[in-house]
């Protein structure tokens, strides 16, 4: 990974109509994201290399936080002082509530006057239309798609094989998924079928919703929706996972190692596990990948990641801080974070032979995350920053749900009750 930035990097950098931002005094902008491996992987190689063709413009990175929560709670509170980074990473389904927070305030920047700026024939060359449609509310573009991932499944092809499946034709829906594991743990031995890391975030039992066209709450996030029939459908599939599969109940590090040892036949995962599964399965056996299963023909798939901010209130810092937010979503700059982290690139220019192409042509399984692009949607975050506290609820529920302890209809039930409390208190 070293020597991949290392030649981009000596390779000037340059992204084709991304021009260098007008000379002026040197600007420093504080700038704060999550996740510290991230840092080294491509947060300061782009920095580095966007400091070289701007001199001009410093960026200061401030300590990384834990995670998104952590880094949303730091910021809102940080805003109350005018300590606020001038960029900031803001988790996907965070990004209602920071606006909701700073919008008010102004402590917050619409990017689309400088779009606009750019031009529609930019704005066209660069980015999908629903891509940018993840980062904007009520017409404003709060934020634009820096990292983005969505769920997709890792196939052990040679544990397939002797289960007489074809890793070639691989299934599609959850009843195609639940067969195929039952297959595989029938063929094996000790070997389990099949994992979906329903024990850490919510964004796996989100996306079992939204495979089967159901939504969490309404538009204007007062009115909890999942308790429909594809709810229903979720839960009980839950229920089939642990009954008729025999699905470990354990948490995503755990699947992963377990399927990298050769123990687990298919595991679901995020796109962003790609390079990290990649080097610890270290060729022990083929590996596939697949799209996430879909319960409906309106199934869609919730997109994870962040959306680059732009925080800061002063206008030539704003100017500098949109120069920075457009490189990091330039062909090359996202070249350089899908090669550090198996994340989906969010610039259509990107998949163009010299960035992206080549590779993805060489690395297929890498590209299963892009052909759903058409179906996703956004990460869904409940107000008023409760997210943490209502997945806490649901996934006990749903761990009941899985053993038995309650049936999927009624434990349904209790996992819309207990949501519209939290919200709502």
């Amino acid at each position: 990974m070293r020597q991949t930035l290392a030649c981009l990097l000596a390779a000037g950098f340059t992204a084709a109509g991304f021009s260098a931002a007008p000379a002026h005094a040197e600007t420093t902008l504080e700038v704060v994201h999550a996740y510290g491996a991230f840092r080294e992987r491509f947060y300061q190689p782009l920095a580095d290399a966007f400091m070289k063709e701007h001199p001009d413009i410093k960026i200061n990175f401030r300590a990384p936080a834990t995670d998104y929560y952590e880094g949303h709670l730091a910021v809102a509170r940080e805003a109350m002082t005018g300590q606020s980074p001038d960029i900031f990473f803001a988790g996907m389904n965070l990004l209602p509530d920071l606006v909701s927070t700073l919008a008010p305030r102004k402590q917050i920047v619409d990017m689309k006057p400088f779009l606009d700026k750019e031009g529609e024939a930019w704005i066209n060359e660069n980015y999908d239309t629903n891509v940018l449609e993840l980062g904007r509310i009520d017409g404003h573009q709060w934020g634009l798609p820096f990292n983005a991932s969505t769920p997709i499944s890792y196939f052990n092809a040679d544990l397939m094989k002797k289960a007489g499946l074809d890793s070639e034709n691989l299934p599609k829906t959850w009843d195609e998924f639940i067969e195929a594991a039952k297959r595989i743990k029938q063929a094996n031995g000790e070997v389990d079928g099949m994992q979906i890391n329903l024990a850490l975030g919510d964004w796996f039992w989100q996306a079992m919703v939204y495979s089967y066209g159901g939504t969490m709450m309404s538009p204007d996030r007062t009115t909890v929706t999942y308790g429909d029939q594809a709810g229903l459908k979720a839960a009980t599939t839950v229920r089939r996972l642990v009954d008729e599969v025999g699905m470990p109940w354990i948490d995503e590090d755990a699947g992963m190692a377990q399927f990298a040892a050769g123990k687990l036949g298919i595991f679901i995962g995020s796109t962003g596990d790609i390079r990290i599964m990649g080097d610890a399965i270290g060729g022990k056996f083929k590996l596939v990948t697949g799209t996430f299963p879909m319960g409906a023909e309106e199934g869609h798939v919730p997109t994870g990641g962040n959306f680059a901010t732009i925080l800061t209130q002063d206008p030539e810092k704003q100017k500098a801080a949109w120069e920075f937010v457009k490189f990091l979503t330039s062909p090359a700059g996202q070249k350089v974070t899908v090669l550090g982290s198996g994340y989906m690139p969010t610039n259509k220019q990107a998949l163009k032979n010299e960035y992206l192409g080549e590779f993805y042509a060489s690395n297929p399984d890498w590209k299963t995350s892009l052909t759903q692009w058409p179906i996703a949607v956004a990460w869904f975050g409940y107000p008023n920053v409760k997210s943490i506290k209502v997945w806490k609820a649901q996934s006990e529920i749903l761990f009941r749900i899985g053993n038995g302890d309650v049936a999927p209809a009624d434990g349904l039930k209790e996992m819309v009750q207990s949501t519209e409390e939290i919200v709502n208190e």
